[in-house]
């Protein structure tokens, strides 16, 4: 799987960690493909002790500041695995839902000796170490400001956007349960 920034893994750290649907396609456009993310958050927490600080669940990419421990698998192991998890999830509900479109789609771009039947996100992703509390400020407000952007214009205040960690932060509770970093 191939990372955008050539970072060597470090556990019990701190990653601003992005990845993102095929031809940026929307895909988590309801509360049912949503939750998906949400899961595998939770396995993530259940199973590593890995912690959510921040994120936002944008239509058709994820961003996460995500504390890695060193019971985890390594990052690159982490995400392969959350990626094909929600890759399957993902073509379940298209599927329920008929959307024969974005299935074909995902369908035809498999490519050569893949066992895959279906290519549902970018092969790479984009990870970097959060090495001080103003990297984590600035990261944390890209994320929470992300759905605001006039390119996406999907809500007019961070805290009015569902599926972000920004009302956690703002309104003391959120959709999801992240721990919020003191500062």
């Amino acid at each position: 799987m191939a990372v955008r920034e050539k970072s060597p893994f470090i556990p019990n750290e701190i990653y601003f960690i992005t990845f993102t649907i095929l031809d940026w396609k929307k895909i988590f456009i309801s509360d049912e493909r949503c939750q998906l993310v949400y899961e595998w958050f939770d396995f993530m927490k259940n199973n590593y002790g890995n912690r959510i600080y921040g994120y936002v669940i944008m239509p058709n990419h994820v961003h996460v500041l995500l504390y890695i421990l060193d019971k985890s698998p390594i990052l690159s192991k982490l995400i392969f695995n959350g990626k094909r998890f929600l890759a399957y999830a993902i073509v379940k509900l298209l599927k329920q839902e008929g959307d024969y479109g974005l299935l074909y789609h995902f369908e035809k771009n498999v490519y050569g000796n893949s066992k895959a039947r279906h290519k549902v996100f970018e092969e790479r992703y984009d990870s970097l170490i959060i090495q001080s509390e103003r990297f984590f400020k600035e990261k944390l407000h890209y994320i929470h400001n992300n759905p605001c952007v006039e390119k996406w214009g999907l809500a007019e205040r961070p805290e009015d956007y569902t599926y972000s960690s920004a009302s956690n932060y703002i309104l003391g509770s959120g959709r999801y349960a992240v721990d919020i970093m003191d500062m």
